[in-house]
């Protein structure tokens, strides 16, 4: 009677995914490690740049409202080393860095403001850089993991082959072990592949928009820049390039 009711269950845990993966051949197992090492890796990179631009979206949305209260240019300074987090405090602060060289009094020339434009250019590209840290690895991961996963499954199947040969028989019994382990391959495969695709798409819109984001404010900056100098102008300020231009 009890061997009667032990047989299905033995059954049951031999077909199980965690036992056709345990009774899988080394390759196969190596194959399997290596997708779930992308796997979590993919994970980590996912929920880090996610984390990371969402906070740097938020110090952007809190400077940019700061920027435009901001009486001129020289409060910017303080305002934006109050934001470190935010992209676009760190642009403003490399313009600032050309705008005002010596001291609280900008120079609003418009060589100057030139300049503090391609500055801030160069520096929005670094940071850009920055942020798609690793991206990459989402784009290869998203890539490569399925044909890893369908290396595992020819594996399988050239397995169950070799079986049908060494025993004489095609039946049901002797493959179907055998294709399954190989599919589970190309299951781990796309597990691996999806969230790295997905991720990688969700990530490049993010990064598209903080960029442009970031592009806008720096022809902001100068526009405020540019007005700034027209109206000093008109009040007799003196710009300090402006003299020597002449």
């Amino acid at each position: 009677m009890l061997p009667a009711l032990w047989a299905p269950l033995q059954a049951g845990v031999r077909a199980s995914v965690p036992a056709l993966v345990l009774q899988s051949g080394t390759f196969n197992k190596l194959l399997l490690l290596l997708l779930m090492v992308l796997s979590i890796s993919t994970w980590a990179v996912i929920v880090e740049r996610f984390r990371l631009l969402g906070r740097v979206r938020k110090a952007d949305r809190a400077f940019r409202a700061a920027f435009a209260a901001a009486a001129n240019l020289s409060e910017v300074r303080l305002l934006a080393s109050q934001h470190p987090g935010s992209l676009q405090a760190k642009l403003a602060l490399e313009g600032l860095g050309t705008l005002l060289p010596r001291g609280e009094v900008p120079d609003l020339a418009t060589e100057t403001i030139d300049l503090a434009g391609r500055a801030m250019e160069r520096s929005r590209g670094d940071e850009l850089d920055r942020l798609e840290r690793h991206v990459g690895f989402l784009a290869t991961v998203g890539s490569v993991s399925p044909f890893i996963g369908l290396m595992g499954t020819v594996w399988g199947v050239m397995s169950s082959f070799l079986n049908i040969g060494v025993q004489g028989s095609a039946s049901l019994i002797v493959v179907a072990p055998g294709i399954a382990e190989a599919l589970i391959a190309t299951v781990a495969g796309l597990a691996a592949a999806i969230p790295a695709v997905v991720g990688y798409n969700q990530i490049t819109v993010r990064l598209r928009t903080v960029g442009n984001e970031a592009a806008n404010f720096i022809s902001e900056f100068a526009d405020r820049a540019l007005r700034e100098g027209r109206r000093a102008r008109r009040e007799g300020a003196a710009l300090p390039l402006e003299g020597v231009a002449r």
